[in-house]
C-alpha cells in the first residue's frame, strides 16, 4: 500500500515540479570570479558562450551547462554502441546488467564532456576576468562541472520517481522559462495585423510539427497461427507502426553540437595571420552556415533512424516470432521491403527537419527556434501519454 502511494501520479508530479524548481534556482547562482555585468560584452563575439546563453537575464550560473553534456554523451554512446561489437553485445544480450553498464559508461562520458565544455567556457571568459591564473580557472571550471553532474543526478530522479524523461523535462523547463518574455515581445512589437499573422503562422507551424512527429506508416502483420487456424478472428490484425521521424530532435541537437565546434574552430583559423586579410561577406557566411546545418541534419537524421530501428534486426525478430507481412516472403524479401520503406520514411523525416530548421528569420519571428518547438511538442505529447497511462493504471488498481 505504501509503495502504491509513493508511486501515485500526484507524488510523481510533485517530485518533478520540485526538481524543476531546484534546476531553475541553480541557473541564477553565479559562478565565482566572473563579473556578470561585463559578460554581455563578449557574448556576441564568442560562439561557445552564445551556445549556452538561453536566459533573458544574463547570468553565468552553476547550472549553465545544464543537460547538454549528458545529451552529447548519450549520442556518442549510441554511436559507439553501433560500431563497437562488445558494446553492442552488452546492450542487446546482457539484459538489465548490460543496460546498467551502458548507463555507467554514459555517466563517465558526461563527465568528460562537462570537463571539455567547462574548460572551453573558462578560456572564453578570459577577456573579462581581471585576474587570470590557475586557481581562478579551476574554480570556474569546477563549479560548472559540478553543476552539470548535479543536473544529471536530478534528471535521473525525474526519470525514476517523477513524470517523463528527466533530461527532456529539464530541457523543456528551460525553454518554457523564456516563453513569457517571448510573448511580451510579440505583443509589444508591431501592429495588430502582424501580431495576428504571427499567431496564425505559429499555430500552423505547431500543427505541422505535431502532424509529422506523430505520423506513422502502418504495416499489417500476420502470424503463422492466423494463417493455419480456422477459428482465428479475421478482424484481429497486428500492425507494425513506423514513425516518419524516428530520431526526434536528436539529429538537430547533434548537428548543432558539431556546428558549434566548427564555428569555434573556424573562428580560431580566421584569427591566424595567414587568413587575416580574408574577408567574407555576412550573406555568404549565413548561406554557408545554413547549408552546412541542412546537410548535417539530413545526414544525422538518416543515420540516427537506422540506428534506432535496424531493418535487418527487425526482419530477424519477425522471422523468430513466425510473423510475416502480407504479400512479402520472410527472410531477405522482408528485409529488403523494410529497408526500402525505412529509407523513404527516414528521408521524408530528415527533409522535414532540415527544411524547418533552416527556414530564414523564423527565430526572429517567434523569439526561439524550431528546435525548441520540436522539443516542446515531443516532450508534451510523450509526458501527457505517460500521465494518461499512469492514471489508467492507478484507476485499475483502485477498482481491484
Amino acid at each position: 500500500m505504501q509503495s502504491n502511494e509513493q508511486n501515485s501520479v500526484g507524488n510523481k508530479i510533485r517530485t518533478t515540479i520540485l526538481v524543476i524548481f531546484i534546476t531553475r534556482v541553480g541557473n541564477y547562482i553565479p559562478v565565482p570570479n566572473v563579473d556578470q555585468e561585463y559578460l554581455i560584452n563578449i557574448l556576441n563575439s564568442t560562439p561557445i558562450l552564445r551556445n549556452f546563453y538561453t536566459n533573458e537575464n544574463l547570468v553565468l550560473g552553476i547550472f549553465t551547462l545544464g543537460i547538454l553534456p549528458y545529451i552529447n554523451a548519450s549520442i556518442m554512446m549510441q554511436l559507439l554502441t553501433s560500431v563497437v561489437p562488445s558494446l553492442e553485445k552488452l546492450q542487446k544480450e546482457e539484459g538489465e546488467a548490460g543496460r546498467r553498464q551502458i548507463t555507467k559508461y554514459t555517466r563517465y562520458l558526461t563527465l568528460f564532456w562537462a570537463v571539455v565544455e567547462s574548460v572551453s567556457i573558462t578560456f572564453a571568459l578570459r577577456p573579462i576576468l581581471f585576474i587570470w591564473n590557475f586557481d581562478v580557472c579551476s574554480q570556474i571550471a569546477l563549479a560548472l562541472i559540478a553543476g552539470s553532474m548535479i543536473i544529471l543526478w536530478l534528471s535521473e530522479i525525474i526519470t525514476e520517481k517523477g513524470i517523463g524523461n528527466g533530461s527532456s523535462i529539464i530541457i523543456t523547463a528551460n525553454i518554457l522559462a523564456g516563453l513569457p518574455n517571448t510573448l511580451k515581445t510579440i505583443f509589444n512589437s508591431g501592429s495588430s495585423l502582424s501580431i495576428l499573422l504571427n499567431i496564425l503562422s505559429f499555430t500552423i507551424l505547431i500543427t505541422g510539427i505535431i502532424y509529422v512527429q506523430e505520423a506513422v506508416r502502418v504495416i499489417p502483420l500476420i502470424s503463422a497461427k492466423q494463417l493455419f487456424s480456422q477459428t482465428e478472428n479475421p478482424t484481429k490484425t497486428s500492425f507494425l507502426p513506423l514513425k516518419i521521424n524516428q530520431g526526434g530532435v536528436m539529429p538537430i541537437i547533434f548537428a548543432s553540437t558539431v556546428l558549434t565546434f566548427l564555428t569555434v574552430f573556424t573562428g580560431f583559423i580566421a584569427k591566424l595571420d595567414t587568413f587575416s586579410n580574408l574577408n567574407i561577406s555576412a550573406n555568404v557566411q549565413t548561406i554557408f552556415y545554413s547549408g552546412t546545418n541542412f546537410a548535417l541534419i539530413l545526414a544525422f537524421s538518416l543515420f540516427y533512424s537506422n540506428l534506432i530501428l535496424n531493418p535487418n534486426e527487425l526482419a530477424k525478430d519477425l522471422n523468430k516470432m513466425a510473423v510475416t507481412i502480407p504479400g512479402i516472403r520472410p527472410g531477405n524479401q522482408t528485409k529488403e521491403f523494410l529497408n526500402k520503406t525505412l529509407r523513404r520514411l527516414s528521408l521524408l523525416g530528415a527533409l522535414f527537419l532540415a527544411l524547418i530548421v533552416t527556414i530564414p528569420n523564423i527565430r526572429s519571428s517567434y523569439g526561439f527556434g524550431v528546435t525548441s518547438l520540436l522539443i516542446l511538442v515531443g516532450v508534451t505529447v510523450d509526458t501527457s501519454r505517460q500521465i494518461q497511462t499512469l492514471l489508467i493504471s492507478e484507476s485499475y488498481n483502485k477498482t481491484n
